[in-house]
């Protein structure tokens, strides 16, 4: 089996993300990638920065903005916080074997923590580690955090979730869901998360290429700093829309913005922390074109709970 375990000397988030989509291009059968990024909030691929972060006090405190190509919602990084990347081929690499890893890891520090829902690992009841997912043409591609000492009392000065988040049974305070791995363990450094997850790797997969690149400076990686880090890029103005609908659903929440011409859709901008990455291709495509009246919507053929659900909504607004 072709192996690599990467560490990222950079803390710059748009430069490390860069980083991550160069090695899903690269031939190893498996790939383990560690990176701590100075402080930024990293938002989901589909979420709108405006409704998501409180963007003024994050350029008075320098905080970066960054969006990731995975779906799923907005999170704060500091360097006390861990990333890690699992990279696998896509016939064989599987979420639940990632989380399985992971959690033998932090055994191996004497923490005993479980994984929750779709996408959480927790310890004692608190999330230590959210995750989200992309899948290319070739590989499976798992990246999480890990908290291990980061200063979570700031977190909730540039994160902004929305009413209908706040309301839902998914989303309490900050301080009653999250917590830190120091809490376990009063001495925990993230070099010694970074060990026991590249010892746990090779031991489940064998012996490993290790190397250590500043993806700040590495020209492949960061001929794509744009797509992850460009800020004019990520603040792009919202198309224009007549029509404006929000609402949180089991699977993530959604902001669904609708340009009707006369009687017919012409636009749709779909914002979502869904973990789905294709759900917006698939709503546009269901809705432009189609007139914006109660039996033509009702006619649509979804073929699937997410976009039944939706559709249903839509039409009790009509």
């Amino acid at each position: 089996m072709n192996l690599a375990i990467y560490y990222s000397t950079s803390h710059d988030c748009a430069a490390n993300l860069a980083g991550e989509a160069y090695l899903m291009d690269l031939p190893y059968s498996r790939i383990l990638y560690l990176w701590v990024n100075d402080p930024c909030v990293v938002i989901g691929r589909f979420q709108n920065p405006h409704s998501e972060c409180n963007l003024e006090a994050m350029k008075k405190d320098g905080v970066q903005l960054v969006r990731r190509q995975s779906g799923g919602g907005a999170v704060y990084h500091d360097r006390g916080n861990l990333c890690f990347t699992l990279i696998g081929d896509k016939e064989t690499a599987t979420k639940e074997e990632n989380f399985v890893l992971v959690i033998d890891a932090l055994a191996e520090l004497g923490i005993t923590a479980e994984q929750s829902g779709r996408n959480d690992i927790l310890f004692d009841g608190r999330k230590i580690s959210g995750n989200a997912f992309q899948t290319t043409k070739t590989k499976f591609v798992h990246h999480g955090t890990l908290l291990v000492k980061s200063d979570l009392s700031v977190m909730a000065n540039y994160l902004t979730p929305s009413d209908t988040k706040l309301a839902s049974k998914a989303v309490k305070s900050v301080a009653s869901r999250v917590g830190n791995l120091k809490e376990a363990k009063d001495d925990i450094t993230v070099k010694e998360v970074e060990s026991a997850l590249e010892h746990t790797f090779k031991e489940r997969y064998g012996e490993s290429e290790v190397v250590h690149i500043d993806f700040s400076e590495f020209e492949p990686a960061s001929a794509n700093y744009r797509l992850f880090g460009d800020l004019d890029l990520i603040l792009k103005r919202t198309p224009p829309f007549t029509h404006s609908f929000t609402h949180r659903f089991a699977w993530g929440e959604v902001t669904l913005n609708l340009h009707v011409i006369e009687d017919t859709i012409k636009m749709v901008t779909l914002f979502t922390d869904s973990l789905d990455t294709t759900l917006r291709e698939r709503v546009e495509a269901l809705l432009v074109g189609v007139r914006y009246e109660a039996a033509e919507i009702a006619g649509l053929n979804a073929g699937e709970p997410a976009l039944n659900e939706l559709i249903a909504y839509l039409l009790a607004r009509l």
